[in-house]
């Protein structure tokens, strides 16, 4: 029985779930400018990778067995990488396992440039959020990582929902988001997501000044939570992607 699910991405899983779904898809996303486009729009774009004899570029979504996400985080240098947030069942195509429930927590301020994060707010967030929603929880049903840019993702164990096997997660997530962003604002919570970034993968963009910028997307403890303050954590997120880098030259 295979042993992926020990991986940190699957760790809300367990081993009899990764047997059964074990095929997704993987993405890599252009680094992206912090300035609008001209219709105000922020500029992003994404494109799927096809892993093929020779990893040609194609946007269609081929579908893979989950243990090769470590090639692909090395075939890209864990730049920007992700996977479906969906596990599929390839025998049954339209039997899918979605995992963990995600909730993204970002902060940002509009100028006449683009977006500016606000990292201080967003970690101001997650703090209510786990005194006031996640309380009940043991330390073990959810993780906190911060993605590397604008904010925060909470990742909660199914099971610790009361969600089973069986059921409809798309719609058990959604139902759910709603739920909190009634109590806390939409700020919490802003979509269901097609994609998840890769844990310990490296998070690149364009800042207003053109500089290009490297954060590794990592997880923090909850003591780390209470203590660090905003800088801290990006000035962490900074060095451990540039440790990661130097180590590839």
């Amino acid at each position: 029985m295979t042993k992926i699910n020990e991986l940190s991405d699957f760790w809300w899983s367990d081993s009899d779930e990764i047997e059964k779904y074990k095929y997704v898809y993987f993405c890599y996303q252009e680094p992206y400018s912090d300035e609008y486009h001209s219709d105000k729009t922020p500029n992003r774009v994404s494109r799927y990778f096809g892993l093929d004899s020779e990893l040609r570029l194609t946007k269609e979504k081929k579908y893979y067995p989950i243990d090769y996400i470590s090639f692909w985080k090395q075939y890209n240098n864990s730049i920007n990488v992700s996977r479906s947030f969906g596990l599929y069942n390839k025998s049954q195509s339209n039997d899918i396992l979605y995992g963990p429930f995600l909730l993204d927590i970002d902060r940002e301020d509009s100028d006449i440039r683009g977006y500016i994060q606000d990292i201080k707010q967003a970690l101001e967030d997650v703090r209510i959020l786990i005194k006031q929603y996640l309380n009940t929880f043991t330390e073990n049903e959810y993780r906190i990582f911060f993605t590397g840019h604008k904010g925060f993702h909470i990742e909660v164990r199914p099971d610790a929902l009361n969600i089973g096997k069986s059921e409809n997660r798309y719609k058990k997530f959604t139902s759910i988001r709603k739920e909190i962003n009634s109590v806390f604002g939409d700020h919490f919570i802003d979509r269901m997501h097609d994609e998840i970034r890769l844990h310990n993968s490296i998070n690149r963009w364009i800042r207003h000044d053109g500089k290009i910028m490297n954060r590794m997307n990592f997880e923090i403890s909850l003591n780390d939570i209470d203590i660090m303050n905003a800088e801290d954590i990006c000035i962490k997120s900074e060095v451990l992607a540039r440790e990661y880098l130097s180590d590839k030259i």
